[in-house]
């Protein structure tokens, strides 16, 4: 799960690309080519914008690495295959979320919930 305001997060789309956490390393070297990920996201601009919560944009990763980004000076991101979808409110995934957590950046759902979410993902 990455968490990214709406607008940061379709930044990705059409470069086919992930950042986590302002473009940390550590978050991008956890990944693993073919991880799925949700990005869920609180606001649909940041730091301004309105209150959005919930998941409009998923994928899977497709990079080997973490590279530089072209985005955020010193910052790195990973080749990903994103998409957006119909937003997947708050109200419908909270109960397979830790809302404790969503004020961090990045961090793996238990793998119970991953599915249940991704089962409320439509598919491409």
């Amino acid at each position: 799960m990455v968490l990214a305001s709406r607008d940061h997060a379709r930044r990705g789309l059409d470069d086919g690309f992930i950042m986590a956490n302002l473009g940390k390393r550590a978050p991008l070297a956890r990944m693993a080519n073919g991880d799925r990920l949700l990005v869920y996201s609180p606001k649909t601009s940041y730091p301004d914008g309105d209150r959005f919560q919930a998941i409009a944009i998923v994928g899977v990763v497709t990079g080997t690495e973490p590279r530089p980004s072209a985005v955020i000076t010193g910052g790195l991101r990973r080749r990903a295959e994103m998409r957006e979808i119909d937003p997947l409110p708050l109200e419908r995934i909270r109960d397979h979320l830790p809302t404790s957590r969503i004020r961090f950046g990045f961090f793996e759902l238990p793998s119970e919930h991953a599915k249940t979410i991704w089962e409320l993902v439509p598919a491409p």
